[in-house]
């Protein structure tokens, strides 16, 4: 077996320096050094000095008064009384990091410490991979707080997503169960068309406009949020519906416009209301309550504000009780109805339409149209074709009564299953349906039938 003296150099491989130091009688021996140490350790008296000689001037400014006290003799023996090795880290003048350590060799039997080992050990690259761990522990955690943020915010608007307004909601509701809120939803009236008439950058500006608005107007503290496509949500804290009254009255009464090619467009909000917990205490059906108040508003011509009240959902269901199908199904002339979305996905047609359109059956005109009413008109057209829907509406909501004056009809072509154009005029609705969401129902009749009637007319 090697020698304990052999064991001890194989160890000392790791240290920049170890010594075998006897405190009672101040000396020491060294297993490992180095030439610096040595020279600084030549005129010293005795292993106190020699020890903080070298710290002196091994250490840096900074560091030298917490490296001194480390190594003081007088007290390593309470300090190393209930401890087999103490340690101190300092920095050295060429900003390197070491630790000196202390171990006790002595006996457990002797009542006080007598002989001890000092080591210094390079730490600089320890430190450095601490150092290095700890920044991309610290960038994991900021990455992880900057995801939560993203995950529950919008990032068109920077409002809270749906997910984000739950939470909030959920976490208000906990903590003060018994405060009176109100919730409210918003969407922007006729959004789809501003979209398809002006195009979707314009569209991102308007909900970015919405978002601002509601930043600005809304009375504090509430929690916003956009939920996704043209739908907001405000939830007002520590008020009830007639105490925000006034808000909802000033607010549908502002103008809001947006700018496309130096020109201003108005556009108007729909809004419903429901109240915490007068209503309900659960968030799920206090939303579908407001949805079911700002459902009224829709069906009577939007740009306005409803608060929700017992037997609403009943009385829009019998305002929206009538069967597609024997809607259009008995009217003269070319019917269809389609959804309000993208591409116009047709709900029903009449025989009259499936005519026009050079079919056969519905399946057939559903089959050449792919199911998209914008399908059937001519490609040159179909942008006149939304800007002058947008204009009408436009001139009826400056003034609603001009909704019974307005002629109302949109000329432009179609294209049947044989790839004839067709000159015709079409006159169209749009409502709100529970089964099917916002629809259009539009009459379509041929440009040159229409004249005929006229002469006709004009000769009784």
């Amino acid at each position: 077996m090697a020698s304990i003296e052999a064991m001890l150099k194989a160890v000392s491989q790791k240290y920049i320096s170890m010594h075998i130091i006897d405190i009672i009688a101040d000396t020491y021996e060294a297993i490992k050094s180095t030439k610096n140490i040595d020279a600084l350790v030549q005129s010293a008296n005795g292993a106190q000095q020699a020890i903080q000689t070298v710290m002196d001037k091994l250490a840096q400014v900074k560091t030298r008064n917490i490296i001194k006290e480390f190594t003081t003799f007088s007290t390593l023996d309470e300090r190393l009384r209930d401890n087999q090795i103490i340690r101190c880290t300092f920095l050295t003048r060429d900003n390197g990091w070491c630790e000196a350590s202390f171990i006790q060799c002595d006996d457990d039997c002797q009542d006080s410490v007598r002989t001890v080992i000092f080591l210094v050990e390079d730490i600089n690259e320890q430190v450095r991979r601490e150092h290095i761990m700890r920044e991309q522990v610290r960038k994991a955690e900021e990455q992880a707080l900057r995801t939560e943020a993203q995950a529950i915010r919008d990032p068109l608007t920077g409002l809270l997503n749906q997910a984000g307004i739950e939470r909030s909601i959920n976490d208000f509701i906990k903590m003060c169960p018994e405060a009176s809120c109100v919730l409210m939803t918003l969407d922007i009236d006729n959004f789809k068309l501003i979209n398809d008439v002006f195009g979707h950058c314009v569209g991102d500006n308007v909900l970015k406009t919405v978002s601002d608005i509601l930043n600005k107007k809304c009375p504090k503290p509430c929690f916003l949020s956009r939920n996704g496509g043209d739908e907001f949500m405000v939830f007002f804290t520590n008020t009830t519906l007639e105490e925000v009254r006034p808000f909802f009255k000033s607010f549908v009464k502002q103008k809001n416009i947006f700018m496309h090619d130096d020109e201003a467009h108005e556009f108007s909000l729909s809004m419903g209301a429901a109240e915490y917990p007068f209503h309900s205490k659960d968030y799920g059906k206090l939303r579908e309550m407001a949805d079911t108040a700002l459902y009224d508003v829709k069906l009577n011509h939007k740009d306005g504000f409803k608060f929700y009240h017992d037997g609403m959902e009943k009385r829009n269901r019998e305002q929206l009780g009538f069967n597609t199908d024997d809607f259009i199904q008995g009217l003269p002339g070319a019917f269809i109805a389609y959804k309000v979305d993208t591409d116009g996905h047709i709900i029903f047609a009449n025989d009259d339409a499936i005519r026009l359109f050079g079919c056969d059956s519905m399946q057939d005109l559903m089959t050449v149209s792919e199911g998209k009413f914008i399908n059937m008109i001519h490609p040159e057209d179909l942008k006149h074709v939304l800007r002058s829907v947008y204009e009408q509406y436009r001139i009826i909501r400056k003034n609603k009564a001009a909704a019974e004056r307005t002629n109302g009809f949109v000329k432009f072509r179609i294209v049947n299953k044989q790839g004839q154009e067709i000159n015709v005029e079409c006159s169209g609705r749009r409502v709100c349906n529970k089964l099917h969401g916002e629809i259009v129902y539009v009459f379509i009749q041929e440009s040159r039938l229409k004249e005929q009637y006229l002469k006709l007319a004009e000769g009784i």
